[in-house]
This record gives C-alpha cells, structure tokens and sequence, in this order.
C-alpha cells in the first residue's frame, strides 16, 4: 500500500515555508520556530565593535545562544535577556561588569624628629635609624567594559610599625629663638633654588641678619612673602636652620645658605633642593 505525501505551502507575510504532512505531523511543535520572521538585530557587546545579526528568534537570550554569545551574573543585557524579541527592538546591549578584590600595599615613611640643643658647635647625631611602615588595604574593584569605574576600600591592616628616625642635634642658631632646647618634628619638603653667601657678604655688610641676628651657619635668607621669618627648618647636608634674613635678590621660592667660608659658597653654587620645614612639639 503506497503512502501519499502531501507538500503543503505556507505564506507568512514575506516567509515562504514549504514543507509536508509528514514533516508537519512529526515536528509539529518545533515548526512554530521557523515560521517566525526574520529579524535584523545589531549587538553591542561591551567595548567591542557592534555586530548586525539576521534572527528569527523570539526572545533576547535565545539571540545570545544563537551566537555563542555568552554573559556573567555581573554583566548587564539591555533588553533583559527573558523580553519577547518583537520588531521594536532593533539593539541588544551588553554592558561587561567585572568585580575583583585586591590588596596593596602602603608604604608609610619615616618621621623624622631632631632633638636640638643650644651650643656653640653645630654637630649631628643620627640616634635611631628610621624604619618604613606598612600598611596591608583590601580594595573591591569594579569595572565596566574593561574601564575601572569604582574603588572601594573594604579593610587596613598594619603589618609593619613605622619608626621615626631621631636625630641629636647641637646648634649654635637655637639661641636666636631663646631656646635652650627644643623637638621638632619634619612637616614636608619644599623645593627651592638654593644659593650661599658667606657672612662678610650677609645683612647689612656687617655680619648682621634682617632681624639683627649675627650671620652664622644655619641663618638662611628667603623671600618673607612665601617663607615666614623665624621658620626652622632640616636641609640634608647643611642642618638645622632658621630663616633669619632677607635679600634683595631672593625673591619667590629662593633661599640663600650661609657659609663660614667663600670656599664653601663656590663649592655649592646655585641648584634645586628640598628643605624640609619643621614643627615644634616640645
């Protein structure tokens, strides 16, 4: 007995299925997908360059499927994934979140304290070494399309203790500022053009500072309008120095050293340092 196999044509819209009974009959529930209409969709997935795709899908996510195109509980798809693909929709948009924790690590520097004493011979003393500080921080990051777009500290640990370098001074220039002793701690560097003079050359020509001080090492010239009169000061390689004098030449963020000796002023010249300005606390 011969079977008839009937071919039956489908019109929808501009779709054209052809098929027969027997194929209808056995995938009767799996046609529905190939007669929906075809659809022309464009993808932006994250920072890459957007992709123009032909589906017949019915949904956001089974476009996704259809090109292996596949996303984290992080990542953010614009339609949600579950929306009916309906001919409204012309974009699917993925934005790429990424989330990961960090540690770093913070380096804290070394205070620097001088203990300073009056006396008529500058000398120093380096009594404790200074020790680096460490601090362990947890940062939770976030990106977006591959850019950071938040930080956020989650916890600190010290895993290292700081310790300040101490420093035994003896200075002949304490006693303009009536002390017989004093602590300071460095507040921070200041970058200055530095020059020297030699105190045959300083205040008036006659050894004598703007504040009528005798010009000696560790009285620094400098401008008042940016470094107070009177302000101490540690300059590496020089020491402790107050600035007790002007100059008609020192203007801005400039300072002027004295030296005992004209052989000590060539042999600075002029050039950029850092002097680090000091606070009393005792």
């Amino acid at each position: 007995m011969k079977r008839k196999i009937i071919t039956i044509t489908v019109f929808l819209g501009s779709l054209v299925v052809i098929t027969t009974a027997r194929i209808i009959e056995t995938n009767l529930w799996n046609t529905n997908l190939h007669l929906r209409p075809i659809k022309e969709i464009i993808i932006v997935d994250g920072n890459k360059r957007p992709i123009k795709v032909r589906t017949n899908a019915g949904f956001v996510w089974e476009v996704l499927e259809e090109k292996n195109i596949k996303v984290s509980k992080y990542d953010i798809v614009s339609p949600p994934a579950r929306t009916p693909l309906t001919a409204r929709i012309k974009e699917i948009r993925i934005t790429r979140v990424k989330e990961e924790t960090i540690q770093k690590i913070r380096i804290i520097e070394p205070k620097i304290i001088l203990k300073v004493k009056a006396g008529n011979i500058y000398k120093e003393e380096i009594i404790q070494a200074g020790k680096i500080g460490k601090i362990q921080e947890t940062y939770k990051r976030k990106y977006i399309n591959g850019k950071l777009s938040e930080e956020v500290k989650l916890s600190s640990k010290e895993i290292q203790k700081m310790n300040p370098k101490v420093i035994n001074v003896i200075s002949p220039v304490l006693k303009y500022l009536n002390l017989k002793s004093a602590e300071y701690e460095v507040v921070k560097p200041i970058t200055v053009t530095a020059t020297a003079y030699e105190p045959w050359t300083g205040g008036d020509g006659n050894n004598i500072t703007a504040l009528g001080w005798k010009a000696i090492k560790g009285i620094i010239a400098v401008d008042p309008r940016y470094i107070p009169l009177k302000s101490t000061f540690y300059i590496p390689n020089y020491g402790f120095a107050i600035a007790g004098d002007t100059g008609g030449l020192i203007k801005g963020w400039k300072v002027d050293l004295c030296y005992p000796t004209v052989r000590e002023v060539a042999n600075f010249g002029r050039r950029k340092i850092k002097i680090y300005l000091l606070k009393r606390t005792s």
